[in-house]
């Protein structure tokens, strides 16, 4: 037990140089308090996973009610340019399975991975199949091969995907790296040069890019083309399924998809989406400023298309498949008049 959410994060990132990704968790003022330590595992392509489990805020908000309003600060909280994996696991079963891809994905691309979850999944009892875990478990521990020569941040490197070696590592050359929160050159020496700094910020864009191109679409909950397509994240996935299943029988053509990659998204999703008429955003958060919530919100900054729209609400409730039938129709209802 760390003394306070700035340690646990800063031990943890500790934990990770030393050649085992560790993880931290907490709900979302304490990802507001781990930003800036996340803001410098991203600079030192440092990999950590992060678990936030939202309840409704800002602030204290309401501590044992839940909410979806933590998208933004997952993704963007810190500052300058720190980009990182989210993954918004969908039930109980998946935030297991979400773990585990969590880790793989922190070593393999050398980042930050944050878990967002949230209070209707983390207070929930939920049953499934034993994991066969002979399949599952996996030997992560730390390599001591020797090296002839060393670089943690070669800018050549395919896709600009790099890896540390834990401390201990005997490097032949002599040469070894620096691990830094500054900018800095292949080595990890701190730099104020403008050309490596622009080279830097495109590695770690670029494997995130990659990333992307490696994820699978979601599966879409119904037919591939209809009227209606319902989007959410994390704790709506059953209550927007069974509005699906309810609305078909009345003859609605309705379909639903759950997002769990949140930031990058997979690519192709745009392919799905022209195959409906109204694409709504189910969320627990405000409509904000301009009228959609957070996930709304990235969707629309994606593929700038005005049929994305967004279905929220805030009462610390999770949502039932009567009102979000309720508030569809009234958004197609507008739509018409």
């Amino acid at each position: 037990q760390a003394e306070d959410e700035i340690a646990a994060v800063s031990m943890a990132i500790g934990s990770s140089y030393s050649g085992r990704v560790a993880v931290t968790g907490s709900s979302g003022p304490g990802l507001s308090l781990k930003s800036e330590a996340i803001g410098w595992a991203v600079m030192a392509e440092m990999p950590l996973v992060m678990i936030d489990v939202q309840r409704a805020g800002p602030s204290t908000g309401m501590a044992t009610s839940m909410e979806q309003s933590d998208l933004n600060i997952a993704c963007f909280g810190a500052h300058g340019d720190a980009p990182r994996v989210v993954i918004a696991p969908a039930n109980v079963e998946d935030c297991f399975y979400t773990a585990i891809e969590a880790v793989n994905i922190a070593r393999k691309y050398s980042v930050p991975v944050i878990i967002l979850t949230d209070q209707a999944i983390s207070t929930r009892i939920e049953a499934f199949p034993m994991p066969d875990l002979e399949k599952v478990v996996q030997d992560i521990s730390p390599t001591f091969e020797t090296q002839k020569e060393f670089e943690p941040y070669d800018l050549d490197a395919v896709d600009g995907i790099t890896n540390h070696k834990p401390p201990g590592t005997r490097v032949e050359s002599g040469k070894y790296p620096v691990i830094t929160g500054l900018e800095h050159d292949e080595m990890g020496h701190p730099t104020s040069s403008p050309v490596l700094h622009t080279k830097m910020q495109a590695k770690r864009r670029r494997k995130l890019q990659k990333l992307a191109s490696e994820l699978t679409c979601p599966e879409v909950y119904g037919p591939d083309e209809g009227n209606v397509l319902l989007i959410g994240w994390g704790s709506t996935q059953g209550s927007m399924r069974e509005s699906v299943e309810r609305a078909r029988k009345a003859g609605d053509s309705i379909s639903c998809l759950t997002m769990r990659h949140i930031m990058p998204m997979p690519n192709g999703l745009e392919n799905i989406f022209d195959g409906f008429h109204h694409v709504y955003v189910v969320e627990t958060n405000d409509e904000g400023l301009n009228g959609y919530g957070q996930l709304c919100g990235l969707l629309r900054a994606k593929f700038c298309d005005p049929k994305i729209e967004g279905i929220n609400k805030t009462d610390g409730l999770t949502w039932r498949e009567s009102d979000i039938l309720k508030r569809e129709q009234e958004k197609l209802e507008a739509a018409q008049n």
